[in-house]
């Protein structure tokens, strides 16, 4: 990968599986030297001294398959885009993260006075052995509420529609192990914090926050594949 910090330095890394790339703040740096680069472990820290910037950022991940971006950085104004070759931009939400499975993505960070710019290049000749969130595993996620209920729910809608609510709510509990929620509880405590979570914001209380709640999945990518059809397998069993 390659990063650039607008009107300042740039450097390209190569990380074997295993190894991060993360950008972060560090107050403490001095007023003459606010950016620095260590390399520790195999893994690369880009630090800044800026108040806007979260501690961290941006961690992008190496794995087997494709790297995997988590964003930190907090909804405080910040611009975060990924950009993938011959498609438009998406904004991963805090906490969101995101595949990349595409040679010459490209990551940009946009706070006030930086620009930093991350552009992704993919190992051909690795094996490719699923996404990046598939090496997370679902086991390693589903202790989320707010992601759980959103893979359930890209998981069990049709192509061109969306999950009915009693369907959806009747997996969560069962995935759960639980009684079934009432509609309003399954509302407040799962469908609502799952939206707010990915800065979806409702134009209306009364309107079907499913719709919603895939779209924003589908339109991120944040789902690839193979883990909805591992979240499918487990359901059918």
């Amino acid at each position: 990968m390659t990063w650039s910090r607008d009107g300042g330095p740039s450097g390209t890394e190569v990380l074997a599986p295993g190894g991060r790339l993360v950008v972060a703040r560090r107050m403490a740096l001095p007023e003459q030297q606010p950016f620095t680069v260590e390399r520790i472990d195999g893994s690369v820290y880009l630090f800044v001294r800026l108040p806007y910037v979260s501690d961290p950022a941006l961690v992008l991940s190496a794995t087997d398959g494709h790297p995997v971006l988590h964003r930190g950085q907090r909804a405080n104004g910040a611009v975060v885009e990924v950009v993938a070759p011959g498609g438009g931009p998406t904004t991963p939400a805090p906490g969101q993260r995101v595949s990349l499975t595409a040679s010459g993505t490209r990551v940009e960070l946009r706070v006030p006075a930086l620009v930093l710019a991350l552009e992704v290049e993919l190992d051909r000749d690795a094996p490719a052995v699923g996404s990046g969130t598939v090496q997370l595993g679902v086991g390693a996620l589903e202790h989320d509420d707010a992601w759980l209920v959103a893979a359930l729910a890209v998981a069990l809608s049709p192509e061109h529609g969306v999950v009915g609510h009693a369907d959806l709510k009747a997996a969560f509990a069962a995935w759960r192990g639980e009684p079934e929620m009432s509609d309003g509880t399954f509302d407040r405590n799962v469908l609502r914090p799952s939206l707010e979570a990915r800065g979806v914001e409702l134009p209306g209380r009364r309107l079907n926050k499913i719709v919603y709640l895939v779209e924003r999945c589908r339109r991120t990518a944040e789902f690839p594949p193979r883990v909805l059809d591992e979240v499918r397998a487990r359901l059918a069993a």
